[in-house]
């Protein structure tokens, strides 16, 4: 009777985590969904570099794959991207040379990429997109590999 009761309180918990995850996930890309969805992880990056910086911005996209190094996951990317403009759209000055170089996760779901902030745990929503069936194909290879010749530190020039 003993072990019974483990195991009912064992499975309770485990139904409790997975509806817990299924409605986190499913709220995020909700939310994700209402703010853009975009062909390719590039374009929602330029997309969030228009809403965040003057008309005059020049945005180069300096790594666009995914998020673990050994390509697992193709649905979780990360972009990196280096933006000089005059200000950003808030009037506020960029980094070092006027230059700003901002990193974004973003998630293909069936329907395109969406954008995901870091403080929304891509990496544990990727994971139960692909559990629940939500996640889209992905690519397992860069679309924008990192440049061998590209400085380690970004806004140099």
């Amino acid at each position: 009777m003993r072990i019974f009761r483990w195991v009912l309180v064992l499975l309770g918990c485990s139904i409790i985590c997975v509806a817990s995850s299924w409605i986190f996930t499913a709220v995020q890309l909700n939310i994700a969904r209402a703010k853009g969805v975009y062909s390719t992880p590039e374009e929602g990056m330029i997309a969030r570099a228009e809403q965040y910086y003057r008309a005059d911005r020049q945005v180069k996209i300096l790594h666009a794959g995914t998020n673990s190094f050994d390509g697992t996951k193709p649905h979780v990317w990360y972009v990196i991207a280096e933006i000089h403009a005059s200000a950003r759209a808030d009037g506020s000055a960029l980094g070092h040379n006027g230059c700003d170089a901002p990193g974004s996760f973003f998630l293909q779901t069936k329907q395109g990429w969406v954008y995901v902030p870091e403080g929304a745990f891509p990496g544990f929503i990727g994971f139960w997109m692909e559990v629940f069936g939500w996640a889209g194909e992905g690519q397992s290879t860069p679309s924008t590999n990192w440049a061998p010749n590209q400085p380690a530190r970004f806004c140099q020039s």
